[in-house]
């Protein structure tokens, strides 16, 4: 099979993006689209699935290091290998990205939990919670 270099580009791109759809299912943050929420941007799945499938990009790309222009251009092979990494890398991208938007979340409410009364009742739920549960809860304490 025979596929031009932007085909096999686009494959990298592709798989890289389904890796990151994993990603949005593990965990908390579920299957949303970009939004607004408590003040916080939450890019959701389709942002998942943009710096999952440039990581992949990325990656691949350091493997597969060609002249895509100029002369002489090289013709760009996909393996199994290159499809397994590209999900990984993908989903691992996709899941570091929202670990560091969970990281805000979870920063934003610790400030509001400490600057209200201490509630035992608050403080459980908090321990127990996602992390936008943790600051809706804690927009609910007393002042």
């Amino acid at each position: 099979m025979s596929a031009t270099n932007f085909e096999v580009i686009g494959l990298v791109v592709v798989l890289g993006g389904l890796g990151s759809l994993v990603s949005a299912f593990v965990g908390d943050s579920g299957w949303h689209l970009p939004m607004r929420d408590q003040g916080i941007f939450r890019p959701g799945y389709l942002g998942n699935m943009l710096v999952g499938a440039l990581a992949a990009l990325a990656s691949w790309g350091m493997q597969k290091a060609a002249i895509l222009i100029g002369s002489p251009v090289a013709s760009l092979t996909f393996s199994t290998a290159d499809m397994a990494s590209a999900l990984v890398i993908g989903f691992g991208g996709a899941s570091w990205f929202k670990s560091q938007i969970e990281k805000v979340i979870l920063q934003r409410a610790a400030v509001v939990a400490a600057s209200r009364t201490g509630d035992p009742m608050a403080a459980s739920q908090i321990a127990a919670a996602s992390p936008m549960e943790a600051l809706r809860v804690a927009n609910a304490m007393k002042p």
